[in-house]
């Protein structure tokens, strides 16, 4: 970088003094002819790197490509495991109902029913002893009832 501004300020001087004439003008610009013929004679030896560097550089031209393809906002879908991948979906079985074409994920059976389980919670039972009937009322545990609630 020294080199180049020394040469830099040193040809500025010398423009500067040789616009002031046409005459001045156009010997100055037959120099620099002559400087770069004599420059180039030089680079033509192979001894300078950096010429061999600078004609590089000129050869390489970058080619900028379209981006790469990216999916839009909003359209993934689920990933597959490698084993699900393998299993087509006429040889799957299902492990809740045990028929082919589907798996649990997609059962019928399970899609179809209720989504909460409410087992029923109480049972009535009527014996006869002598000739009098006696009811039973058994409630499950976990059941919450009071006293109000109950009717015979």
């Amino acid at each position: 970088m020294a080199r180049h501004g020394m040469l830099a300020h040193k040809s500025s001087i010398l423009i500067d003094e040789a616009a002031l004439t046409d005459a001045r003008t156009t010997m100055l610009m037959e120099e620099f002819n002559s400087l770069h013929i004599r420059i180039k004679e030089m680079d033509d030896g192979g001894n300078s790197d950096f010429s061999r560097i600078r004609n590089k550089s000129r050869d390489q031209t970058d080619a900028i490509g379209d981006p790469n393809a990216v999916r839009a906002k909003g359209c993934g879908k689920r990933l597959k495991s490698s084993k699900e991948k393998s299993i087509s979906k006429s040889n799957r079985q299902c492990r809740c109902c045990g028929e082919h074409g589907h798996d649990k994920r997609t059962c019928p059976q399970l899609n179809d029913r209720p989504s909460t389980y409410q087992p029923n919670m109480n049972e009535f039972t009527t014996t006869q002893d002598d000739g009098i009937d006696n009811l039973t009322f058994t409630s499950n545990a976990s059941s919450n009832y009071d006293v109000a609630n109950w009717f015979l």
